[in-house]
């Protein structure tokens, strides 16, 4: 009678379990238990509703329009593979929701990254029952413009984030309760993590190995075994891309119909495996490595983006943490897994960090490290209001603070992260597009930003359809060519693969008598056989090889060019944030405009008639120098809201030649015309060619006081 009022007695067992498992701290603020249970849901839909609100409504830079395009179409994107994603893109984009089907991806990224923000909420309550702090946690990585713009475009690193801050809620559970179902749980999650991005793996595992470690004794053999098979369960979505490589996707990376194919795939072996890639010849990637700079932008870098006093009040939680028992050991695994992180990353990464642009794409990285240090930041918040006994209106205030550093951290990031007007991808592959004559083949050379770009919008909004797209980086793949054999039978390439052991761009010619070859991007500087039979004009964004008798006059090529630009603008291109895709991409519009001046030029010399095409480059070149920075001595104002930008010595080379050409009809230009030398000569390269005549000029210039 007595047991079956008081129920049965726990076994030894289980008591030494739950004296080993770490409770969280007792409540030190005074919260409501509806209040705790809703705040990691708040936090939530208030990052999904800024992300959404900010979504861009159209390609993103960086993979965005190839992972798209690949998942829309059933291909494989690049390795990885990334199959959760696409597969959830492809569930995202048949939604009956407006706007565009990229759009409809993007959404992938803003809800996961928003479920991030959430689940660090509940991380840290899990611990301090302190809603105001999980919030905080919420709102320091939400509002980190690393993480919004990457929570704004169709990217994997949204998911990533997800899956590691589920993996740190999962594991906080199994501290507290030794729980079966949450072990499972948690390699359930991690398998399906390692389906999406491969960094998991630095924070997942620590994690899983120190969860069976903790409830082993709750699991037992058996229950160790079958928490691995569900781990390897989660890795199910590998197999979808053996199916999605054996379609007629037209956007489809190797060749993973067999396993070998599928695990060269998955271990990244074209990519350099764990490294950020392979090294080359004049490659972004790096022999040495860049430990130190790598680590310097995950956690010097960490201060600004997580509005300084993120880190701070991190510091501040790992010190109080450490010397409280009851959060001794969530700390400790917090700092190791940051540490190895972190550290084993930097070690890995052999991306240079000389370009603003490389420091963007390895910014990308930082979302976890950011995510683990908001979560740190949260725990300090609780454990120093706790330590300071912070009680009565002073408390009530806690709510109101984190709330503005949540409109703080919108106020000061907006103007980074803020995508909702941004459709510079869009603009330029429409624009380029449209240029094009029917049925050419258009080849592009000008990154993975505008090669994914034109595959999201030729083969899945169907733009151009009577143009073959083909991606100059690709041309050497085997794997590649066979598809494009398949898919696109009235392109006749040559055998073999392109390169300098293969078949060149003449060879392609030749095959194709009736179809023009328009580059988008710059052609192989090694592969001259063109030259010759054929000569290279330039119209808007791009470059079309033309036969030498076909070649159109000055007035045919002006005209074509104004029409093949049209009303395109690259000053919201140039607007963008120095280490953005849209940035390096209005630097190569840019570059594009000083070459179609310079051909303007190369008309004028021919002809023996340079005053008006002198003019229309003089137009062309002093428009570049406005939209990056413009020229007080030459009398050039800036663009407004563009930033100095140095183009280096081509466009003040051309500049010149434009002043000398016109100085002959108009004097006034001969002062212009010894400005542009200064600017060339600083600038050029010791190698070029005319850099002589440009120093004796000025010598001459000095010597005479003119100058």
């Amino acid at each position: 009678m007595a047991e079956s009022r008081s129920g049965p007695r726990p076994s030894k067992r289980i008591v030494a379990e739950s004296a080993n498992a770490s409770p969280p701290i007792p409540a030190s603020l005074a919260e409501s238990a509806a209040w705790a249970r809703t705040a990691p849901y708040l936090a939530f839909l208030l990052l999904a509703v800024l992300y959404v609100a900010t979504l861009h409504p159209s390609v993103a830079g960086g993979d965005s329009g190839e992972l798209t395009a690949a998942a829309l179409t059933d291909g494989v994107p690049h390795p990885p593979g990334y199959p959760l994603f696409a597969l959830l893109a492809r569930f995202f984009a048949a939604l009956p929701l407006g706007h565009s089907p990229v759009w409809r991806v993007n959404l992938v990224s803003a809800l996961s990254m928003a479920a991030a923000g959430g689940l660090a909420c509940a991380v840290v309550q899990s611990w301090t029952r302190n809603a105001v702090a999980g919030l905080l946690a919420a709102a320091l990585f939400g509002t980190n413009p690393m993480v919004w713009s990457h929570a704004t475009g169709a990217e994997v690193f949204g998911l990533n984030a997800m899956f590691v801050a589920l993996a740190l809620y999962l594991w906080s559970r199994i501290e507290h309760s030794l729980s079966r179902r949450d072990v499972l749980a948690l390699l359930f999650a991690s398998g399906l993590a390692m389906c999406n991005h491969h960094t998991f793996v630095f924070v997942g595992a620590p994690l899983v190995l120190h969860s069976l470690w903790a409830a082993r004794r709750t699991l037992g053999a058996r229950g160790v075994a079958m928490a691995l098979a569900v781990g390897l369960l989660g890795l199910l979505p590998y197999l979808y891309l053996m199916q999605a490589s054996a379609s007629a996707a037209a956007v489809s990376w190797g060749d993973e119909t067999s396993v070998a194919g599928l695990i060269k795939h998955v271990l990244r072996r074209d990519y350099g495996t764990f490294s950020m890639g392979r090294t080359s010849e004049e490659s972004a990637f790096v022999a040495q490595g860049t430990f130190l700079p790598t680590l310097w932008l995950m956690w010097g870098r960490a201060f600004p983006r997580l509005l300084w006093i993120g880190p701070v009040l991190g510091m501040a939680g790992l010190y109080l943490g450490m010397k409280n028992r009851q959060t001794r050991n969530a700390v400790s695994m917090l700092f190791f897994v940051l540490c190895f992180y972190c550290l084993t990353f930097c070690a890995l990464s052999n991306l240079s960090t000389a370009r603003p642009l490389w420091l963007g794409i390895l910014g990308r990285f930082c979302i976890q490290s950011d995510l683990l240090l908001a979560i740190a930041a949260g725990l300090g918040l609780a454990l120093l209001l706790q330590n300071l006994a912070v009680r009565g209106p002073w408390l009530r205030l806690a709510p109101f603070a984190v709330g503005a550093i949540f409109v703080i951290g919108i106020a000061v990031h907006a103007g980074k992260a803020n995508a909702r007007h941004n459709t510079v991808l869009r603009d330029f592959v429409t624009t380029a597009f449209a240029s094009l004559p029917p049925n050419a083949i258009a080849i592009t050379a000008m990154g993975d930003d505008v090669a994914g770009s034109v595959r999201y919008f030729h083969e899945v909004e169907r733009l151009r359809p009577d143009v073959t797209h083909l991606d100059s980086d690709f041309l050497s793949k085997p794997w590649y060519l066979a598809r494009v054999r398949r898919l696109a039978r009235d392109v006749n390439l040559p055998e073999d693969v392109y390169g300098r052991r293969g078949w060149n761009i003449k060879q392609l010619l030749d095959r194709n008598p009736n179809r023009q070859i328009v580059f988008i991007g710059h052609l192989d500087e090694w592969d001259q056989s063109w030259q010759g039979e054929y000569k290279l004009a330039i119209y808007g964004l791009v470059r079309s090889l033309v036969r030498a008798g076909d070649f159109p006059t000055y007035e045919q090529w002006a005209e074509r060019d104004s029409q093949a630009i049209g009303a395109y603008d690259v000053t919201a291109a140039l607007r963008a944030p120095d280490e953005s895709w849209e940035r390096a991409l209005g630097q190569r519009v840019l570059d594009t405009q000083i070459a179609r001046a310079h051909l303007a030029l190369l008309y004028g010399q021919e002809r023996g008639d340079p005053v008006n095409p002198a003019r229309t480059a003089l137009r062309l070149l002093e428009d570049v120098v406005a939209k990056t920075g413009g020229d007080r001595e030459l009398g050039i104002p800036a663009s407004p809201g563009t930033r100095k930008l140095d183009m280096g010595a081509g466009v003040w080379k051309n500049l010149g030649m434009a002043y000398q050409f016109l100085s002959s009809v108009d004097g006034g230009y001969v002062r212009r015309f010894t400005v542009a030398c200064k600017r060339f000569v600083a600038r050029a390269n010791p190698g070029d060619p005319d850099l002589p005549a440009a120093r004796k000029y000025l010598n001459d210039m000095r010597a005479t006081g003119a100058q």
